[in-house]
């Protein structure tokens, strides 16, 4: 069942998914933000542009709270709006990005930025404009960078930031199978999978219901991590769902030694309903072998 798979980038990473697993929805985070794509000509670049400019001179929406302050041009296709504000006397910025690259729009809009630190976080918007392109979703860069729905960032991860990338998966024929993979930079120290399953303490909460098909420490292609593989009874009780996930804590703010964490759930249901499992236990284990062993940092010309 699982003897084709196909490749996929999240962040700095690749994983390889059976022909399948629908893709059904990617996420992003970088320089703590989200970026956002759509297909788009120059015209709308400058469109977009134009009316986020009104709407900070205006003082329109959500802007409300932010001033026009000024623009930033790389080019015609790379442009940064800086708004302004003070609060109880504490000055503060709010940034919006926008790149245009062959038919491709990515914009990113946050805020506030401390003004202490505001020169600093615009040469690494800059930074990021200079470098974000247009990526489709089978090409696999070769230089060091990071992977995000139809784009990537050319960067060598060597600066610490907070990333998140992550994939969503439906098993066509098995719509209630889901596989998630995401890749994160954590700003702070987190519990392991195993310490946070025992601090649930959900055998006490459910006795005799929750089954351990396997439970421990699992290395992936030099990662060490640790899995939980379990069933459980469906809802209605006439069958059972589901949850097999493993992990690997990173390196507390470091793009290249992400936490990641792959989950694999059946029985997904609507409104919270937990249903009853389309595959087996032997199939979901078979699916989960076949992904999590495919789990690496992608290669690049810099590494080789």
């Amino acid at each position: 069942m699982f003897d084709k798979m196909k490749t996929y980038c999240f962040g700095r990473y690749l994983v390889d998914v059976p022909y399948e697993a629908e893709i059904k929805g990617q996420g992003n985070t970088y320089l703590s933000t989200t970026i956002k794509s759509e297909r788009g000509s120059e015209l709308l670049l400058r469109q977009k542009i134009e009316k986020r400019t009104r709407e900070l001179k205006e003082g329109k929406s959500a802007s409300e709270y932010f001033q026009y302050n000024r623009e930033i041009k790389q080019s015609d296709l790379s442009y940064l709006l800086l708004g302004y504000q003070e609060a109880y006397g504490s000055p503060m910025y709010s940034i919006d990005s926008f790149k245009q690259d062959r038919g491709w729009i990515f914009t990113t809009s946050k805020g506030p930025y401390d003004d202490k630190k505001i020169d600093s976080i615009i040469a690494r918007f800059n930074d990021y404009l200079k470098n974000v392109r247009y990526r489709s979703d089978r090409e696999m860069p070769t230089e060091a960078g990071f992977c995000f729905e139809n784009g990537f960032i050319a960067n060598d991860g060597k600066t610490s930031q907070a990333e998140i990338a992550s994939l969503a998966f439906r098993m066509k024929n098995n719509q209630d199978v889901r596989i998630r993979i995401e890749s994160t930079v954590t700003s702070k120290p987190w519990p392991s999978l195993l310490e946070r399953l025992k601090a649930s303490k959900l055998e006490e909460r459910f006795p005799g219901k929750i089954k351990i098909v396997r439970e421990g420490n699992l290395t992936v292609n030099g990662m060490p991590g640790e899995e939980s593989l379990a069933h459980f009874p469906s809802d209605d009780k006439t069958g059972e769902a589901h949850d097999f996930t493993w992990e690997t804590l990173g390196d507390v703010g470091n793009p290249l030694k992400p936490d990641i964490q792959l989950a694999i759930t059946s029985g997904e249901g609507v409104a919270g309903v937990t249903g009853v499992s389309s595959m087996s236990t032997k199939q979901i284990q078979a699916l989960y072998e076949a992904i999590v062993k495919t789990i690496r940092l992608r290669p690049t010309t810099e590494a080789r």
